[in-house]
């Protein structure tokens, strides 16, 4: 597929059981008929970058975005802080934000990389420390909002495609990709718990970093789960003192997971495949997809636990996009949005920016 962009499992289970979603849980509160939330994706046919916005919880959308500033950019990857503030990174090392709902957008100036890295991966905690991922081993952090950059050395990420990073706290923060070895492409994982003075690779049980990560999230510092390639996903409950893995949940890859709590978790998968599991891992749900079919699914957020945006793009060279919204907790998914141009990612302004 596209760039190669999980989930506790009882150390004895070999497999999954797969049905519909029937299950429901606590409902939303009110005032989700009024969040806001952006998706972003590749160029159109006019070769002009995708941000769409919403302000309704995702039943209408509209496009965001001047066409000069964003000629010719793919952008990659969002994360809404709050009604106001959202960022997004894009190729060529490019790294936007806005400050008035997407009113408009500003460039942030990044940090000077030979050869411009393509971005894929942010992650924003306390409003102002952002962490920044890509290729080429790019990985860089700001603790003052973008005004000053911290670039951390390409060795220790082997300079491979690192395109998923969470930071958990200020200290501990994961990343997640791929590197192309002589053997073929395998995944990568490594750690900081010091606000990345020093990182750990990780190596899982089972050989599981023969299959390249897409992501990584977690709920707090002991629950974090790493997934990708051909549904494969590693979990740990302890703090990465010991990794959990498990048979695939398919062969499609993960390319985007949510946590919900450390027992709940929803991915989105390659040809219009959504899962999720209430039990951590025991057993997969599958739900069904709607709209274009032949798409990959690669961005999904949740706003609570029944409201989820699921954002995707089509398999072949066409560019198409469609979005998703599932409001009862997927039952039913239903479509709210196509485009001529394939999206990459979504994120839902939480409550507080959380």
């Amino acid at each position: 597929m596209k760039t190669v962009r999980s989930l506790i499992i009882l150390m004895t289970l070999t497999g999954f059981v797969f049905t519909s979603c029937k299950k429901t849980t606590t409902p939303e509160t009110p005032e989700n008929n009024s969040v806001v939330a952006w998706a972003v994706g590749a160029m159109d046919t006019n070769n002009v970058g995708m941000i769409l916005y919403t302000d309704d919880a995702g039943e209408t959308w509209k496009r965001q975005g001047e066409a000069t500033m964003f000629q010719g950019i793919e952008i990659n990857n969002v994360w809404a802080i709050d009604q106001q503030n959202a960022w997004i990174v894009c190729s060529g090392n490019r790294i936007y934000r806005t400050i008035n709902g997407g009113e408009s957008w500003i460039q942030v100036l990044a940090p000077n990389i030979p050869g411009n890295p393509d971005l894929t991966g942010i992650s924003i905690i306390d409003n102002t420390t952002l962490w920044v991922s890509g290729d080429r081993g790019t990985v860089y952090s700001s603790s003052d909002a973008g005004n000053n950059w911290t670039v951390y050395d390409t060795t220790n990420f082997r300079h491979g495609m690192m395109q998923g990073i969470h930071a958990i706290t200020r200290n501990i923060i994961y990343a997640a990709g791929e590197l192309t070895l002589q053997m073929g492409t395998w995944g990568y994982l490594v750690r900081t718990l010091n606000g990345g003075i020093t990182w750990d690779s990780i190596s899982l049980p089972g050989n599981y970093n023969q299959h390249a990560w897409i992501g990584v999230t977690a709920t707090d510092s002991n629950n974090v789960i790493v997934y990708g390639q051909t549904g494969h996903y590693a979990v740990t409950r302890n703090g990465g003192n010991y990794w959990y893995t498990a048979d695939p949940v398919s062969p499609s890859d993960i390319n985007s997971l949510v946590m919900l709590s450390p027992e709940s978790f929803w991915g989105a998968c390659d040809f219009d495949l959504i899962f999720k599991t209430f039990d951590g891992g025991e057993t997969w749900l599958e739900q069904t997809s709607q709209g274009p079919s032949n798409q990959y699914l690669v961005g999904i957020d949740t706003y609570y636990t029944q409201t989820a945006l699921i954002v995707g793009e089509s398999a072949d060279s066409t560019r198409s996009g469609k979005i998703l919204r599932t409001r009862d907790g997927g039952n039913n998914w239903s479509l709210r949005h196509v485009c001529a141009a394939k999206l990459n990612k979504v994120s839902f302004a939480k409550p507080q920016g959380k």
